[in-house]
């Protein structure tokens, strides 16, 4: 009978390398207080004899799990998928693992998976918050590790993303460039983006009577089908056959749009001027192709990353927090 190989620990490691257990383990931490020679070594020996740190044993000593947990309001959102690989990516190539959890804009749910991630003793936090009005923040403030909130700015926390509002400025700016005669906003009314859009129209003179809210129910994180019936049935039933300008919540919605005003013989580009909003790989993809507000992903993703990072390694709570603030774009198309 064969005998099964003897299993090579981290102390037998350290006695054929002659360096004590906490020189082997900084190795196989990523520590840089070692030597490449004393490195190569350790390495070498690991290599001979297979073995394999005990990533569970290497915790409680460290007192850290290398895991670092994301929470995003909606995958099936090209927008957030996109956050989620440039995360993924950057978890991997800093030696983190990534655990995700989806909080289908429901902030009870939310407030759920964050004590699911204390439980779970996470190193640390990346979240796009359902809402930044809600007591999802006060939550935020207490748990035991670095938070950093993606896309969205929130006082008194980490966080990096685009001032919404300037995004409505911009999608308004440019249908009232287009001479649109009324306005539509597709989306919750409390929502950044729509007092921006207001605030802009408002400025050049638009009545109110001329801008229409369509779409004010919780539900657009969560039932993208209902939301599309809504605006597919303003669409087709609803819109004025005249100059109008549709500002749409995310890109998923302009692309409800455009397909509704295809069905029905709307003319977009004539009757119908449409913009969304993150400026996703569906814009380029549609027919005519989607004037989008651009939120600057890979950059929100890299300075979030960093700015957690640098909490992680400092182990430190923020005394003086970080918001950077970036600057949103519209990428104009055919729309």
């Amino acid at each position: 009978m064969k005998a099964h190989p003897q299993t090579v620990t981290m102390n037998d490691i350290a006695k054929m390398a002659g360096m004590s257990i906490a020189t082997v383990s900084r190795v196989f931490s990523g520590g840089s207080k070692v030597s490449p020679k004393t490195k190569e070594k350790i390495l070498s020996l690991a290599e001979k004899y297979n073995f394999q740190p005990n990533e569970s044993a290497r915790t409680l000593v460290a007192k850290k799990s290398k895991l670092i947990a994301v929470v995003l309001p909606d995958v099936k959102n090209p927008y957030f998928t996109e956050l989620l690989d440039y995360i993924e990516k950057l978890c991997v190539s800093n030696g983190y693992s990534m655990i995700f959890f989806n909080s289908d804009g429901d902030i009870e749910k939310e407030k759920s998976i964050i004590q699911q991630i204390i439980a779970r003793q996470a190193d640390g936090l990346l979240i796009t918050m359902t809402r930044t009005r809600s007591n999802t923040i006060s939550l935020l403030k207490s748990v035991p590790f670095p938070v950093v909130v993606m896309t969205r700015n929130v006082a008194n926390v980490d966080s990096v993303g685009i001032i919404h509002a300037e995004g409505g400025a911009l999608a308004a700016d440019y249908l009232l460039s287009k001479n649109c005669k009324s306005f539509c906003y597709f989306g919750l009314e409390d929502d950044e983006k729509f007092f921006g859009f207001r605030e802009s129209l408002a400025e050049n003179n638009v009545p109110k009577k001329a801008i229409t809210v369509i779409g004010n129910q919780n539900w657009y994180f969560k039932t993208v089908e209902q939301g599309a019936m809504i605006l597919r049935n303003y669409i087709q039933n609803k819109l004025k056959r005249e100059k109008t300008g549709l500002f749409c919540v995310n890109d998923i919605y302009a692309a409800n749009a455009i397909c509704a005003a295809h069905e029905c013989g709307i003319r977009i580009g004539r009757d119908l001027f449409i913009v969304g909003f993150d400026d996703t790989m569906l814009c380029e993809i549609l027919y005519p192709k989607l004037t989008s507000i651009h939120q600057p992903l890979k950059e929100i993703a890299d300075y979030s990353f960093s700015i957690l990072l640098r909490r992680l390694e400092n182990n430190s709570v923020p005394r003086n927090v970080e918001n950077i603030i970036l600057k949103p774009r519209i990428s104009i198309r055919e729309t």
